[in-house]
């Protein structure tokens, strides 16, 4: 026969169990500040120069990829660039923002990255003097981003910078691939 001491002891523990699962909860990540972790990376880019980028140039800023598929920029890219493009702006810059091919970068016949003639052409008939291009890459509680700043004249990397960004509840809306358009009805 089971005492009644140790009928309390279970009972106490089932209260304890039971509390647990119920109090439980795996925390949510909370998403971060986008705007202001875009301009702290503008920032960033600005102060890590490694050749003259004078105020007042042309800035052209292309939409960021996604790195699984480099043909595709999600909202995520899309909204980053543009507030990427905002804060080149606010510190001095013109910017433009151009739908330039995804693989901007061509290997040449020595096997060396380069703009590819008519991408280079563009850029240069707008008077653009740099091209700021990124990827990101949506993890599981972080989306990851590379940004670069290239000089158009020497096509160098003249800054770079990577961050990331908690995968809260906006960030993953704004990384989620579209819904498939529906077939047309014959």
């Amino acid at each position: 026969m089971v005492n009644k001491k140790t009928m309390a002891l279970m009972a106490l523990a089932l209260i304890m169990l039971s509390g647990c699962s119920r109090g439980f909860r795996a925390s949510e990540v909370k998403d971060d500040d986008l705007v202001e972790v875009s301009y702290e990376a503008v920032d960033q880019l600005l102060l890590d120069l490694r050749e003259p980028l004078p105020r007042g140039s042309l800035v052209v800023i292309n939409s960021l990829v996604n790195v699984g598929e480099l043909e595709q920029t999600l909202a995520f890219g899309r909204i980053v660039s543009d507030q990427i493009s905002s804060a080149f702006h606010r510190s001095g810059y013109r910017v433009m923002g151009m739908e330039l091919p995804t693989e901007i970068f061509a290997k040449n016949e020595a096997g060396i990255l380069q703009l590819p003639d008519k991408t280079k052409e563009a850029l240069n008939n707008v008077g653009a003097k740099a091209v700021v291009v990124g990827s990101f890459a949506p993890g599981y509680n972080n989306v990851y981003v590379s940004l670069r700043v290239v000089d158009i004249a020497s096509q160098n990397v003249i800054s770079s910078t990577d961050y990331s960004v908690s995968m809260g509840p906006d960030a993953k809306v704004l990384v989620k691939k579209p819904p498939a358009p529906a077939p047309a009805k014959p």
